[in-house]
């Protein structure tokens, strides 16, 4: 049904989503009571969708309540920028991987 490669791509996407949601589960912690900043807010915008899907069956923040303005911008920038840097490094350490094993 599938290729070996296929089948070591699902196992790797399957660790890395679990390793991303054991992430968000300690260390993306929102308390509703403190007032949070910018770098939380990156924190907290890189696991959004972690947290997100953990707050649908445990109630769980996945934005902070009390926050300031630094705070949005930080969410917003954990949320796109984040992660769009992440693939373009690992999409360009692939090629010159690729380009070095030849």
């Amino acid at each position: 049904m599938f290729t070996p490669a296929q089948r070591l791509y699902f196992l790797f996407l399957f660790v890395l989503t679990f390793i991303m949601f054991l992430l968000a589960a300690y260390t993306a912690w929102i308390d509703p009571a403190i007032t949070y900043g910018f770098w939380p807010g990156i924190k907290h915008g890189f696991f959004a969708v972690q947290n997100g899907f953990i707050g649908l069956f445990s109630g769980r923040e996945y934005y902070a309540p009390l926050v300031t303005g630094g705070y949005r911008w930080g969410y917003w920038i954990g949320l796109f920028l984040i992660p769009g840097i992440i693939r373009i490094v690992s999409e360009v350490l692939g090629v010159l991987v690729e380009h070095w094993l030849r």
